[in-house]
């Protein structure tokens, strides 16, 4: 758990924007106490259940929870995390670091974050969901009187809280299968923000398959939307459109609180943003049986989140940092922690006030650790040590850092020297910058002059590489990894067989399944796992065909966007038991067949079956040739009508009242 993070101490969701779905579900209204109602529970996990393409193992309970109770969750789950003075020492390091102001209450912050920010969230302790039955604060008000009160979800109707819902339930069910609470996160003597890895993981998963369930909500409201919005949602320019509109919400202003320090809030943020991108392309790539891999194998650092490449056919795993418990002088360890590639780029970025300057130096991130020091006369000293990928991006990120020092404390430089920069800050703390290659150490103190042990402190900061890099160097010849003819190369069980570089034809292979690509994807590319199956011909322009078992889900289309031909299949969300098919001739110009199994079928030639339209189903049967012809509508609550129209216009009808209703009185 890294610093700009650490406010998930609750280890369950928060989807904080509150989403609007696009219609009611078929269901009893929600109780009063604001939980929806068991039939649309039960509809919102099945379609959880479809899209996730595994079952519940158990009932999750929904609550409602107040104010109080949600602010005595967060004591108690902070108490339990930062013990005795732990939580006073965690502040004092994010204060040195400039992500806090000093002698900020973090508790009180983390509390007013959750009742804020929270639409509903999934407690991993007694495996329940958690509805808020209170409207937040709106502390903007305080600073503007005419700002809109937040909405929550009381303050929604039921069809709304649906997606968010939605969202829960994906934690919920990934839960039963991977435990949220990992102890492994808790290890924190280990160089790496692997907890919020794992939060970035289960946030971003739950944020696609929220995304995901957009178009059933839709379909509700106008039956048979499913397959364009599907394919929109999942078409190259509808999911570049989504990475960039939900890549750059932790970069606006909707993701400022009013009562946060400005690099917790945005942080907050960011595992919607990278999370929701990374678990897409493996989804895209993979399908769920990729999805089900990374959580077996999940990502160690948020670095792999946010460069996916890092996580899957080449892993990055960052270099082990350990800095000493005590240093000469007398100087003894308080707290550390990791800061990670995403903590960085927040905090520098926000320093920076330029949040991608922020982003580029945090990039090339290899491990960190940063810890506040004590002395016997009550002097503060800040360690922070850190290695790159490479000594520019070593340098790119000092460069960063030393600019905030100017920036926010105005500090001038005192002593320069070829890797190290020495300076004093108006507040009258003095610091030292070290940079060795690829690593680079950061010294902070308020002590009247900076130590003359420098270098012997930094002697005493290990930096261990990480064993798989020496395990993965054993099993690649050098000769055959870079060969320009014909290279190979294995990461544990996946490996990569290329010709030319990848250009004539590459052959990825892993547990999950194979994929194969030849010229660049022009002649053709296949992928394929045991439930995904998908290949396409000259980027899929020529044709292209997708089917995964595990969401009743297949497509064919030719020519771009199925101009000549296309067909859709899928089980819908919202009621799997239907399965929803349509063929289309021409963008449905020549003629289309939709038929929903259960619901009826229908047929037209032309554009809106100007030659021939036919529709067959339980409350409706037509037949018009040219517009002209029978149509048979039933209902219960309005009866039945039938029409006979001559070239479109209706010139009779007849309608048969529906049968009274009988009440018997006692």
């Amino acid at each position: 758990m890294t610093l700009t993070r650490c406010f998930w101490l609750l280890a369950a969701l928060m989807w904080a924007v509150p989403a609007r779905s696009f219609a009611a579900p078929a269901s009893k209204p929600a109780s009063s106490d604001g939980v929806p109602s068991d039939a649309e529970m039960a509809q919102i996990r099945q379609e959880v259940e479809t899209l996730r393409g595994k079952k519940f193992l158990r009932d999750v309970p929904a609550r409602t929870i107040t104010e109080a109770e949600l602010r005595a969750l967060v004591d108690r789950e902070v108490t339990k995390e930062y013990p005795g003075g732990k939580l006073d020492d965690l502040e004092e390091l994010m204060a040195w670091l400039d992500i806090v102001p000093p002698n900020t209450d973090l508790k009180s912050v983390f509390s007013d974050l959750m009742v804020d920010e929270v639409a509903g969230l999934y407690d991993t302790d007694t495996k329940t969901m958690r509805i808020p039955s209170f409207q937040a604060p709106n502390r903007a008000a305080v600073k503007n009187p005419k700002a809109a009160p937040r909405k929550k979800v009381d303050a929604l109707p039921g069809q709304d809280a649906s997606i968010i819902f939605a969202h829960e339930y994906t934690h919920a069910l990934e839960d039963q299968y991977w435990p949220i609470d990992d102890p492994r996160d808790k290890e924190r003597e280990t160089s790496t923000d692997r907890g919020d890895a794992r939060s970035f993981l289960y946030e971003g998963s739950a944020t696609r398959l929220m995304i995901e369930a957009l178009p059933a909500e839709f379909d509700r409201r106008r039956p048979g939307a499913y397959p364009w919005l599907w394919s929109l949602l999942h078409s190259g320019v509808g999911e570049t459109a989504l990475d960039f509109a939900l890549g750059r919400i932790w970069k606006s202003a909707d993701a400022l609180d009013a009562g946060a320090p400005e690099a917790l809030a945005r942080g907050e943020v960011m595992p919607y943003c990278f999370g929701y991108s990374f678990c897409r392309r493996i989804q895209r790539d993979w399908g769920l049986d990729g999805l089900d891999y990374i959580y077996d194998h999940p990502p160690v650092s948020t670095a792999q989140v946010m460069h996916p490449e890092k996580c899957w056919e080449w892993r990055d795993f960052p270099v082990q940092v350990a800095l000493p418990e005590t240093l000469p002088g007398g100087w003894k360890r308080r707290m550390d922690d990791t800061i990670g590639e995403a903590g960085i780029a927040v905090l520098l970025g926000c320093q920076l006030k330029r949040l991608n300057q922020g982003q580029r130096a945090a990039r090339g991130w290899d491990g960190d650790r940063a810890a506040i020091y004590a002395a016997a006369d009550g002097h503060k000293l800040l360690a922070w040590a850190s290695s790159w990928d490479s000594a520019s991006a070593a340098d790119r990120f000092a460069g960063a850092f030393f600019a905030t020092q100017k920036t926010i404390h105005q500090a001038s430089v005192t002593r320069k020297a070829p890797g190290t920069v020495a300076w004093r800050r108006s507040d009258g703390r003095a610091g030292l910058l070290w940079r060795d290659g690829s690593r680079v150490v950061i010294f902070v103190t308020d002590a009247p002059e900076l130590p003359g042990q420098m270098d012997a402190w930094t002697a005493r900061i290990a930096f261990t590489e990480p064993p798989e890099d020496a395990l993965r160097a054993a099993d690649n010849s050098p000769l055959l990894r870079f060969n320009p003819l014909l290279s190979w190369r294995k990461d544990g069980d996946y490996t990569v067989t290329r010709s030319l570089g990848g250009i004539l034809w590459r052959h990825d292979h892993n547990s999950v399944g194979t994929a194969d690509r030849a010229l660049w994807g022009i002649l053709g590319e296949q992928r394929r796992t045991s439930s995904l199956h998908q290949w396409e011909l000259g980027w899929g322009l020529a044709a292209r065909r997708q089917s995964e078992a595990r969401r009743h889900f297949e497509k064919t289309t030719l020519l771009p966007f199925g101009v000549l031909y296309s067909h859709f299949s899928a089980a819908l969300p919202q009621c799997p038991t239907n399965t929803l098919s349509r063929t289309r001739v021409a963008w449905g110009v020549v003629g289309s067949d939709t038929t929903i199994e259960g619901g009826g079928r229908t047929l037209s030639l032309l554009p809106w079956g100007l030659l021939l339209r036919r529709t067959s189903g339980p409350e409706k049967q037509s037949f018009h040739v040219a517009g002209t012809g029978l149509s048979h509508r039933t209902s219960l609550d309005a009866g039945a009508t039938t029409r006979f129209h001559v070239l479109g216009f209706p010139v009779w009808s007849s309608r048969v009242e529906p049968a009274p209703t009988v009440v018997c009185n006692e």
